[in-house]
C-alpha cells in the first residue's frame, strides 16, 4: 500500500511522530510511556524520585522573582510526583498539575494539598486547561520532547502565561552534558534520554518571552533537588502583545 503523500505541517510532524515512536526508546512524550515514567519515578532511591523542591523555585521567591505566589494560579507541566506543585500551594498557590503518569498521579493525589489538582494528559495533543497562569513552570518535560515538536509545546504552552506571567524551566545543560544534535535526533527517532540545551538556547527558544533569570542550578542551597547538570530559565510574558 502507497504511503501517504505528505503535504502539511501536521502531516509532517505526524510522520516524524513515528520515526521516533519506533525507535528503541519509544517516544516519552505520549501517553504509551506513562509506565516507564511511573515506574522510574516511584522508584525508592531514584534522584527523580524526591520530594524535595528545584533549587531555582525557592532561589526565585527569595528573590522576589516569581511575583506574588499567595493566591496565585500554576500550572506545573510534567509534575511527575507533586514536589513542585506541593512547593507552590505551600507558598499559597492554586496549581494544576499536568503529566502523562496516570498511575503515579493517583499514587500521589491523596497526599496533596487541596490546591492541587492533578490530571493526567499529553501536553502535546490533549485539550490543556482553558485558562491563563500567573506561574508556568516546566521542571524536565521540555527536554523529553522531540525536536519537531518544540514547535507543537510553544504553541501550545507560551499562550498559557497571562500577560506580566512568569515563565520557568529547568533543563539538562548542555555546557555539562552532551548529546547528539537535533539532526541526529530527527533522523534516528532515538531522544538518547533527554537532550541538552545551553543557557544561550533557552534565551533563544523562549524568545517570545522577556528573560529575568537565566543560570545553572546551584548545588549551596539545602533540602532543595540541585543536579550540577542542570540549566534553569526564568522569563515573563509580555505586558502586551506584538501585532501580527
Amino acid at each position: 500500500m502507497t504511503a501517504p503523500r505528505i503535504f502539511t505541517v501536521d502531516q509532517l510532524l505526524d510522520v516524524l511522530d513515528q520515526v521516533v515512536d519506533g525507535s528503541g526508546r519509544g517516544d516519552r512524550s505520549t501517553k504509551s510511556a506513562a509506565e516507564f515514567w511511573t515506574g522510574l519515578l516511584s522508584t525508592p532511591g531514584h534522584p527523580l524520585a524526591t520530594q524535595l523542591p528545584d533549587e531555582p523555585l525557592v532561589d526565585w521567591q527569595e528573590r522576589g522573582l516569581l511575583g506574588e505566589l499567595a493566591g496565585a494560579r500554576v500550572l506545573d507541566v510534567g509534575c511527575g510526583g507533586g514536589r513542585n506543585s506541593r512547593w507552590f500551594a505551600e507558598q499559597g498557590a492554586t496549581v494544576d498539575g499536568i503529566d502523562l503518569a496516570k498511575d503515579l498521579l493517583d499514587q500521589v493525589r491523596p497526599g496533596m494539598p487541596g490546591t492541587v489538582t492533578l490530571t493526567a494528559l499529553d501536553v502535546l495533543r490533549d485539550p490543556l486547561p482553558d485558562r491563563t497562569y500567573d506561574v508556568v513552570y516546566d521542571s524536565g518535560c521540555f527536554h523529553h520532547i522531540a525536536p519537531h515538536r518544540r514547535i507543537t509545546y510553544l504553541q501550545r504552552i507560551l499562550p498559557l502565561v497571562r500577560p506580566g506571567g512568569r515563565f520557568g524551566i529547568v533543563t539538562f545543560a548542555a555546557e555539562r552534558m552532551e548529546t547528539p544534535s537535533d539532526l541526529d535526533v530527527v533522523t534516528t527517532g532515538d531522544t538518547y534520554g533527554g537532550m541538552t540545551f545551553s543557557l544561550d538556547d533557552l534565551r533563544t527558544i523562549f524568545s517570545p518571552l522577556t528573560p529575568v533569570d537565566l543560570r545553572p542550578v546551584r548545588e549551596d542551597r539545602p533540602n532543595t533537588f540541585a543536579p550540577d547538570f542542570l540549566n534553569a530559565a526564568l522569563l515573563t510574558q509580555p505586558e502586551t502583545q506584538p501585532d501580527a
